[in-house]
């Protein structure tokens, strides 16, 4: 088991020396902007939230939320783990070999900015059934799982696992989201919409 855990480690940390060396200062800038884009994973559900509830359009509402139960639950695994596992970061562990393009706080594993990008793709997906939203969307998580591999600050294990979190919180709020919609899988109004709106 012991000798298991060191051979992953070993590739974990030979993929992160090898990213190392093909940096470039352009690539460096790509990289950061490319996770900085989290902020779209809140974002999305709440506009999509806002914006049906304006519109009245209630495929709107419901999209936004099942990708909003998905990003939630993403969010709440992923920090149980981490704290319950306490894995360092890989330039933390390896401080003269690894040196991170930026440096960030918190636990390595799992990779948040993989589990919650991938749980809001993987709803959006499923929930929009349409390829170009669907195709965007999982590239956009492809790109920021990459970028935190790129930058130093997780470990391939904890993307791949940041990623199995994502897809399974994803498909938790798509199933969470039609459970308690009708039977067109388009959440009711009066459950959804504050009651000071309902008002009007």
């Amino acid at each position: 088991m012991a000798g298991s855990q060191v051979k992953a480690q070993s590739v974990d940390y030979n993929i992160l020396c090898a990213l190392q060396q093909r940096r470039t200062p352009t690539l460096d800038r790509m990289m950061v902007w490319t996770s900085n884009s989290l902020v779209l994973a809140p974002s999305v559900p709440a506009g999509l939230l806002i914006g049906g509830l304006i519109a009245d359009n209630q495929t709107l509402v419901g999209i936004g939320t099942a990708t909003g139960i998905s990003f939630l639950t993403a969010a709440a695994v992923t920090e149980a783990v981490k704290f319950a596992v306490h894995r360092p970061r890989p330039y933390i562990t390896y401080t003269d070999d690894l040196v991170p393009v930026k440096t960030t706080v918190g636990y390595s594993f799992p990779s948040g900015h993989t589990s919650l990008t991938f749980a809001v793709a993987t709803s959006l997906s499923l929930s929009s059934k349409k390829w170009y939203v669907a195709t965007p969307s999982m590239l956009w998580a492809a790109g920021v799982a990459f970028s935190r591999l790129y930058l130093g600050v997780h470990y391939p294990s904890d993307v791949l696992t940041g990623m199995a979190v994502g897809i399974l919180s994803g498909f938790a709020g798509y199933w969470l989201s039609r459970e308690i919609c009708d039977d067109a899988g388009i959440p009711p109004a009066k459950m959804l919409t504050p009651p000071i709106v309902l008002k009007f």
